[in-house]
């Protein structure tokens, strides 16, 4: 008899924290976004961009540079990544292990070097 006291007692219990109100997700959601502003994304401009970088491959073959990049404003963060050169001769004036300006275009969601150089 005690057993079945206990489970009505747990029964009850349960039900009345399983059935008790839940917060309205569409008021909390909109007062958050009142005060929480969310960042726009950013449209990348078509045009040459000026950067600075360490060569770390360089692949005469493909006509492609990898390099650790810094920043590149309003193109990417720095990084390490491989870019293709306009003209294959460009790389015949650098080395690995070289620090270099270099001149990015960007169009179109596509990334080519157009100029690089030894940084003085």
């Amino acid at each position: 008899m005690t057993f079945s006291r206990h489970l009505t007692v747990c029964l009850i219990l349960f039900l009345a924290f399983g059935c008790e109100s839940q917060p309205d997700a569409t008021k909390s959601s909109t007062a958050n976004s009142a005060s929480t502003p969310v960042p726009s994304a950013s449209v990348i401009k078509n045009g040459d961009h000026p950067a600075k970088g360490t060569i770390t491959k360089i692949n005469t073959a493909l006509g492609s540079v990898e390099m650790d990049h810094e920043e590149i404003a309003g193109i990417m963060p720095a990084m390490r990544m491989e870019f293709y050169v306009l003209d294959k001769g460009l790389l015949d004036r650098v080395s690995v292990g070289d620090r270099v300006d270099f001149t990015l275009r960007y169009k179109n969601g596509t990334e080519t070097i157009t100029a690089i150089s030894r940084s003085k």
